[in-house]
């Protein structure tokens, strides 16, 4: 009941008298502290549903948080980072006293602040399972995906991300996205007109845990509106990871082409792709004769494929080619170096005294496989000049 002010549950009630400034577990963190924190901020929850119930039915829009209680919450929040202090909250069931003040709550700083919290606690893979088992928290987060204020944004994706990380909390948010009736709409309506790069970052590597999972959901987002989306967000990625947000945004191309040939909607952004296929490979590989790490390698592989697939649509669509000679050229120099490491891989066992035998297997078969992306790609390249000539 959404009307209901928030109530501590019985274990806060059993505990109180025996919580006498006591530190929780292998910190210098107060328990007495921390209870007193969480009565605080139902206090100040009952306090905003009494100021609304007496405005005479006058819509209150947002309420500010007294300056006092948002102190000592962001010192909670900041506690919260601590794997002790986020168990101590779990253990007497913060998040269900969060969850209640966050559904009556006026105030976008203390939605904000919780939500945060529990975002900290999810950090944590046996909390992050325990927070997705509880069916409110999920269809809380998931309804706050619609939220207007950034800052509560940037903690409801980080909540999402962080419980999707975690396989074993997966089906649960699965399930829950697709009993939702807004979710899609929501991540959709954000991706295209969100300018926060946090936000962006964050989400897409959400939906790329998502995605990479449930085919379902890759047919449901293989549309033309859901590709929009994805493409406007990557526009708008930057800072020091945005080639690793960019990772995420080629796997979720990846995902959704993988699972019903997406090339042709792609083919409005055949422009933006091809730049953004520049910009990776630029910073993959310091020199032309530089071989990328491989992480990077596989992260090219899957960028390749994409590219492939939407020039497999342009050639079906009669376009010419849409490379220009520079990253052409960048294509076939570093084709020329994968090949070469990957024949003397082939023909002579290699040799890193630091390197183990896994390590130097996963390298070849990370490097056969850019191998192949890149002489696709060419051979698309070649295709497309025979078509022209």
């Amino acid at each position: 009941d959404a009307d209901r002010n928030p109530s501590p549950p019985p274990e806060f009630l059993d505990v109180e008298e025996s919580l006498s400034g006591d530190r929780i577990s292998g910190t210098v963190f107060s328990r007495q502290w921390v209870f007193q924190c969480l009565l605080n901020a139902i206090k100040v929850a009952e306090n905003e549903s009494t100021m609304t119930s007496n405005t005479e039915g006058e819509a209150v829009d947002a309420v500010e948080l007294d300056k006092e209680v948002e102190d000592e919450l962001c010192t909670l929040w900041d506690m919260s980072a601590n794997s002790d202090v986020a168990h101590f909250l779990q253990e007497f069931k913060a998040s269900e006293i969060f969850l209640q003040v966050i559904s009556t709550s006026k105030s976008p700083r203390m939605v904000e602040i919780l939500v945060g919290i529990l975002a900290n606690m999810a950090v944590f893979p046996d909390l992050s399972l325990a927070l997705s088992q509880q069916s409110d928290l999920l269809r809380t987060a998931l309804y706050l995906l619609g939220s207007t204020d950034t800052p509560t944004l940037i903690q409801v994706v980080r909540l999402c991300h962080a419980c999707l990380s975690n396989e074993e909390a997966l089906k649960m948010w699965l399930d829950a996205i697709k009993g939702s009736s807004s979710c899609l709409s929501d991540v959709q309506f954000m991706l295209s007109n969100c300018l926060n790069g946090e936000v962006l970052k964050t989400c897409i590597q959400a939906l790329d845990c998502l995605l990479d999972q449930d085919s379902e959901l890759c047919a449901h987002c293989s549309n033309a509106d859901f590709v929009n989306a994805i493409c406007v967000a990557a526009s708008q990625l930057s800072g020091s990871d945005r080639l690793d947000s960019l990772g995420a945004f080629w796997h979720i191309l990846h995902s959704l082409d993988y699972e019903n040939k997406i090339g042709h909607l792609l083919l409005g952004h055949r422009e933006q792709l091809h730049d953004i296929l520049r910009e990776c490979l630029c910073e993959c590989c310091d020199t032309e004769h530089t071989l990328p790490s491989t992480q990077r390698c596989q992260s090219l592989a899957v960028t390749l494929a994409v590219i492939c697939s939407l020039e497999d649509a342009a050639l079906a669509a009669n376009q010419p080619s849409g490379f220009d000679n520079e990253l052409k050229g960048m294509l076939e120099s570093l084709y020329s170096i994968v090949h070469s490491k990957v024949d003397n891989f082939c023909s002579e066992a290699p040799s890193d005294p630091g390197r183990s035998d896994h390590d130097l297997e996963e390298t070849r078969e990370c490097l056969v496989l850019l191998d192949g992306a890149l002489n696709r790609i060419l051979q698309a390249c070649a295709d497309k000049s025979d078509v022209g000539t």
